[in-house]
């Protein structure tokens, strides 16, 4: 007997001492005591199904298993799937010879797939035995009992007239006891199950375990299932008596922790008398008798109390086997041995032998497959092992996910399986699974961490039941192989540039909001933004609803852009970014004429704001024009509840800005209403300033006049307060806020030049949204001297007046902008959607022409002014100057916002 231990239980291997000339084919026989054992290795059945038959001489008999049992054959399956067959000597079909040699002979047909094709193989054993008075047997299956008879036997006739010495006597009738008493003939006992042989010698009674006739006892506390019978023989003279009985225990097996009791009758009561004397005591597996060496070798004990027998056995000691069990779909496993007991005691002149053979098997127990995780994140291969099992244990399939595979498909995938067998049997499957779609499922759960997830159910049977059971699990590996999406940016003038950095997350799976709003392509097309395999770009004024504003001043506003990353895979906030700007924007503006405009944006500390409901002091005073996020006023001083006061030579003007609501203002938290709206304006004016006027005279006398040198001519581009063309900003003003529906006046001019034999000529005009002057979009102004021909109506040329300010009106141009409205050839992109404020440049091509050649037709443009005029110079387009490089003069003007 070997045995190897792996887990937390044994696997025994049962080494069998075979005669070699007792073997058949392959099939092993051994003689043990009053059975014969013939073991069908699996090798010879390869999986297909067999039968067993019983052979005596010519006659072939198929062993069912109620004629088994009647007739003395056990059949089982051992955990190798090797077929056990066992045979009483005394069987139906044994050839007997006296009381002393037997021989018990068998045939095995292997049904062969698929055609199903008999294979017969024959085995038999020569055993002998040497038997006492009487002897009792408890097989699995059936009881047994052989007890020695003197019936007298017929002796040949004696001489004429001498008297018969004796009788001629014959069966006459069997009693069973159940345990009333029941008569029956040999026919009707034969049908019923029973066996029943005699010979001269020996009468041999069999029962099947569930007769009907048969009846229980507890003998000292152990159940015993008891066959009894008293059979008569008689002639017409004479009778004979002969009692046989059988008793075999049905349960007395008990599991203590890690040990197997067994407690049997000492005093078999239904068998003996009191007066007997106990000869010996023998403990055995599976049949066979073990020496009190080998019991001590196992760790099998034997112990004697007055009433019992008491064997113990551990739980998976060599002997026994294990074996799989599937229950509500878990794996559970079961220990089984047979244990065998045989007695021998004398009563008065006669033996008898008992032998018990009591399979003891243990209740299930849970035993949950253990995986063993064995991955290397950075081989990006899932590698684990799953066991241990039982060999009985067949992986059938896999389940991936949602997609279940066979085996040989799994493998035909590239899926590593392997079974690994140990040396006591047991197994393990080994799996080896790359970190790639479509099993492995990868997610970022952390934004420095990828993980990866492996969905798996395994499917097994056990066999031969081919009960089925499963294992599920995930794996899960982790690598912190992520550069995690960054944000950052910076303030210019007055826009935000934003930038964000993709890391390793793909721009499809990365969601951006810049404040409340998801940048879509929608949103995008209203910025300007820039993106490429790694990073993205967006510029954003500061007016715009992106922008939460903070605080404002009269001097310009503290805005705050917020951005947030959002891996939409993974469902994770990947990176949150907040940039905070001053922006020195003048928010309002005290004209000479009296007139104060100021621009309210909404303030992110006051969400539930309507700009329409502002007011000034004078609560008719409402807004000039309004949008969702801003309000303009435009008033004169002495209107709408203005104050003045007077301070030495100033005078200052004040009025404020008010939020007035009948309905009741909301709670912006547990404790405090949204905050009180007011902002104060004013405006302080010198009160004796005076407006000094300049005279120009013009000489009597020509002055010299010198020819026109080169030299360089310093050309600007202004922007005027309004039509009057007095009042410009300067580069200190920009960004200067104007609203889509207000006119835009400019000036190109030459401000430092004396000389009027040179004039200023507009070639181009056009407006973009960088600085840029060659970005695109492009909306075009002037084309070729003369308002766009698309959209005359859009800008007019005004003529230059000479004035206290102009000296030499060829020096200038003028042009107004009525309303920028921004198209592009597929439709509007900036209208008056005051959602949106937008930054503009606007950019000339200026040339400095000869002031006396009025024919020069590149310094002196006729536009058309009728229909027709207007028509054919709408062909024209903005072409490249007539000019050469170095006449043109190229000056811009901005940035603009545009609300």
């Amino acid at each position: 007997m070997g045995c190897f231990k792996i887990g937390a239980f044994w696997l025994m291997v049962n080494l069998i001492s075979i005669d070699a000339d007792t073997s058949a084919g392959g099939i092993q026989a051994e003689c043990l005591g009053n059975r014969v054992q013939f073991t069908v290795p699996s090798s010879l059945s390869k999986g297909s199904p067999l039968e067993v038959y019983a052979v005596n001489n010519a006659q072939t008999v198929f062993l069912t298993p109620h004629l088994a049992a009647q007739c003395g054959y056990t059949q089982k399956l051992d955990p190798w799937g090797n077929t056990i067959v066992s045979a009483s000597l005394k069987s139906c079909f044994a050839e007997k010879q006296g009381d002393k040699e037997y021989k018990v002979a068998i045939q095995v047909k292997f049904y062969e797939f698929p055609m199903l094709s008999a294979k017969v193989l024959e085995a038999s054993k020569s055993c002998s035995h040497t038997v006492v008075s009487r002897e009792i047997m408890c097989e699995t299956n059936f009881m047994e009992v052989s007890v020695r008879i003197a019936i007298p036997e017929f002796k040949e006739a004696p001489a004429k007239g001498a008297p018969t010495v004796l009788p001629n006597l014959q069966l006459w009738k069997i009693l069973l006891y159940t345990p009333g008493e029941k008569a029956f003939d040999r026919e009707t006992l034969q049908g019923m199950g029973y066996n029943v042989y005699i010979s001269p010698t020996r009468l041999v009674m069999r029962s099947p375990y569930n007769m009907a006739e048969n009846f229980f006892l507890n003998v000292d506390d152990v159940d015993m299932i008891v066959f009894k019978s008293v059979v008569l023989f008689r002639d017409r003279w004479m009778m004979a008596i002969v009692e046989s009985t059988a008793a075999c225990p049905t349960n007395g097996a008990s599991v203590v922790g890690q040990m197997i009791s067994w407690r049997f009758p000492l005093h078999l009561t239904p068998l003996m008398s009191s007066e007997v004397e106990i000869l010996e005591v023998h403990m055995g597996i599976d049949g066979r008798r073990l020496t009190s060496e080998e019991m001590s070798t196992r760790n099998y004990s034997m112990a004697f109390t007055e009433s019992h027998i008491v064997v113990e056995i551990p739980i998976g000691a060599p002997g026994g086997y294990y074996k799989s069990h599937a229950v509500e779909n878990q794996y559970h496993i079961s220990y089984t041995i047979e244990p065998m007991v045989e007695l021998m005691w004398m009563e008065g002149q006669d033996k008898t032998t008992y032998k018990v053979l009591f399979p003891i098997t243990t209740p299930l127990t849970p035993w949950p497959p253990q995986i063993t995780d064995n991955t290397k994140p950075k081989q990006k291969v899932f590698e684990a092992l799953l066991g241990y099992f039982l060999p009985d244990v067949v992986l059938l399939n896999i389940t991936f996910g949602s997609e279940l595979l066979a085996v040989s498909e799994a493998i035909a995938k590239g899926i590593g399986l392997e079974e690994k067998i140990f040396p006591n049997g047991s197994k393990a499957i080994a799996l080896q699974v790359p970190f790639s779609p479509p099993y492995v499922e990868e997610k970022i759960l952390r934004a420095d961490r990828r993980t990866y997830f492996l969905s798996l159910v395994f499917g097994f049977i056990i066999l031969p039941e081919r009960a089925s059971f499963s294992y599920s699990t995930v794996l899960e590996a982790s690598l912190s192989d992520i550069v995690s999406p960054k944000a950052g940016g910076g303030c210019v003038e007055d826009i935000f540039n934003i930038h964000v950095k993709y890391g390793s997350t793909p721009r499809s799976q990365l969601q951006i909001k810049l404040g409340q709003v998801e940048l879509s392509d929608e949103v995008l097309q209203e910025y300007e933004h820039n993106s490429n395999e790694t990073h993205f770009t967006i510029v954003v004024p500061f007016l715009a609803p992106l922008v939460a504003l903070e605080s404002v001043q009269v001097t310009g506003v503290l805005g705050r852009i917020d951005v947030e990353l959002y891996d939409t895979l993974n469902n994770l906030h990947v990176n949150d970014f907040s940039l905070v700007c001053p922006f020195f924007v003048k928010m309002a503006e005290c004209f000479s004429n009296g007139t104060i405009s100021v621009v309210i944006p909404k303030l992110e500390s006051v969400p539930h704001l309507l700009p329409g409901e502002l007011s000034l002091r004078d609560p008719a005073c409402k807004p000039y024009y309004n949008e969702d996020h801003f309000a303009f006023f435009r008033f004169d001083v002495t209107t709408c509840g203005t104050t003045r006061t007077f301070d030495e030579d100033t005078m200052k003007y004040e009025n404020e800005v008010t939020w007035k609501t009948d309905e009741p203002l909301p709670q912006t938290s547990a404790f405090q209403p949204e905050p009180e709206y007011r902002i104060f304006v004013s405006c302080v004016y010198s009160a004796n300033s005076t407006q000094s006027m300049m005279f120009h005279v013009v000489p009597q006398i020509k002055e010299p006049e010198a020819d026109v040198g080169k030299g360089e001519l310093t050309v600007s581009l202004r922007l005027s307060h309004d039509m009057v063309y007095r009042l410009f900003y300067h580069d200190g003003d920009y960004p200067v806020l104007k609203f889509l529906k207000q006119p835009l006046y400019f000036e190109v001019g030459m401000n430092h030049s004396k000389d009027s034999r040179v004039a200023v000529g507009l070639e181009n005009c056009w407006a973009t949204l960088t600085k840029d002057r060659e970005s695109q979009p492009k909306w075009d102004l002037i084309v070729d001297g003369c308002p766009n021909p698309k959209d005359p109506e859009q800008t007019i040329i005004h003529p230059v007046s000479e004035d206290n300010r102009v000296d030499i009106p060829d020096h200038f141009k003028r042009f107004e902008v009525k309303a920028l409205t921004l198209r592009e050839d597929n439709g509007i992109i900036e209208s008056e959607d005051a959602n949106m404020a937008r930054r503009v440049f606007v950019h000339c091509d200026v040339v400095i022409c000869h002031a006396k050649n009025t024919a020069d037709g590149r310094c002196y443009k006729q536009c058309g002014t009728n229909r027709h005029q207007i028509e054919s110079s709408s062909k024209r387009v903005r072409r490249r100057s007539s000019f050469s490089e170095e006449d043109v003069q190229h000056v811009s003007a901005g940035p603009i916002l545009l609300i």
